[in-house]
């Protein structure tokens, strides 16, 4: 069964994802700044321990390693945040625009009855 897309887009609620849109941005914003501080202390940990496999100083360093890979999740979730909230701008103002366009279209067919009956 095909899905409504357009009545599926009436469902959402905007105004509260417009809304919540600068809390998703600075939650994410504050996740970079937690894992870029720990990323830093994991590259000095790495700097100081270079052993073999199944030691602590291996341990750390896979820690270390897990870190990085979280600071670069954490640095794609802070770019999806911010698209975003440029999405919900830009459908946002469609939306706004549609509502005009509708509003037009209700006066030019108002005139257009208007004209003919005379």
């Amino acid at each position: 069964m095909p899905i409504n897309w357009i009545a599926a887009l009436k469902l959402i609620p905007w105004s509260d994802v417009v809304q919540a849109t600068p809390t998703v941005v600075q939650g994410a914003k504050d996740l970079w700044s937690r894992t870029k501080k720990s990323k830093a202390k994991a590259v000095r940990a790495e700097e100081e321990n270079q052993a073999e496999a199944g030691s602590p100083a291996h341990l750390a360093q896979r820690i270390a390693q897990l870190e990085s890979e979280q600071l670069e999740a954490s640095a794609l979730i802070n770019t999806l945040a911010e698209q975003n909230a440029q999405l919900v701008a830009a459908l946002d103002n469609l939306r706004t625009r549609m509502k005009m366009l509708y509003a037009a279209c209700v006066l030019l067919a108002l005139g257009g009855v208007a004209l003919w009956l005379r």
